[in-house]
């Protein structure tokens, strides 16, 4: 009798949490870590880190089962690309098209990768994520990025 898994699910999200943590780790072992009462470029990244992997590895463990199980299911190659498409033009569009479009765009983006894609959702999601960011990151923490796009910017 085999280890079989019972969420296939829950099994690659461990995998992908368990690798993310622990690349983080080894990442952010180029910089000092200090300590708890003095700390390092290092020590944020790495205790995430650390925490992310151990998620993932919780994750892992719970999808395993001893007893009867389902096979691990197929991952979607062309969704998994809609999202990284998404994460990727948030970097390219940010500045020439600032941050309310952007949030827009990504989140159009990222809607589509789903199975169930109702574009006046999305829409509605999108609005509200960009209205959030700006709240948060312009007013909230007075970040200085681009706000609109440089042809509307005062």
């Amino acid at each position: 009798m085999g280890v079989r898994i019972k969420s296939s699910q829950d099994f690659w999200t461990g995998c992908v949490f368990t690798a993310f943590g622990v690349g983080t780790v080894v990442l952010s072992q180029a910089y000092a870590l200090g300590s708890a009462a003095r700390m390092g470029p290092a020590y944020f990244p790495t205790a995430l880190g650390a925490l992310l992997a151990g998620i993932g590895a919780v994750m892992l463990f719970k999808s395993l089962a001893s007893a009867d199980g389902g096979a691990v299911g197929r991952i979607n190659v062309f969704l998994l690309a809609r999202v990284l498409v998404a994460v990727a033009a948030f970097a390219v569009l940010l500045n020439p098209l600032g941050l309310v479009l952007t949030a827009v765009v990504v989140v159009m983006l990222a809607a589509w990768a789903g199975h169930e894609f109702r574009f006046g959702e999305a829409l509605i999601s999108a609005g509200l994520l960009a209205l959030l960011s700006y709240a948060l990151f312009v007013w909230g923490l007075k970040q200085t990025m681009p706000v609109w796009p440089w042809f509307l910017a005062v």
